[in-house]
């Protein structure tokens, strides 16, 4: 139903982000801006981001849409033999 409530207000099925938005690329960058340090001060370190599958906005973590990927980080660590 979240999908569908979706679609006709006009946002995005991923993530929800508003697609068709009035605001100058200025303003958008003022906000994309304004939530990272506000994620970073809560966080204590800087925020992962991802772009949205569907409609390649940013999202960051903890919103919906973002996809943890643990696989990288795991493939690392196991690269080094333990000592």
């Amino acid at each position: 139903m979240k999908y569908f409530w979706r679609r006709i207000t006009g946002r995005c099925t991923s993530c929800g982000q508003k697609l068709n938005t009035k605001k100058t690329l200025t303003t958008r960058i003022v906000e994309i801006n304004d939530k990272s340090s506000r994620l970073a001060s809560q966080l204590g370190r800087t925020p992962q981001t991802q772009s949205c599958k569907t409609c390649h906005r940013i999202i960051f973590e903890g919103q919906p849409g973002f996809v943890h990927r643990y696989l990288l980080i795991d493939m690392g660590l196991s690269i080094y033999p333990k000592k």
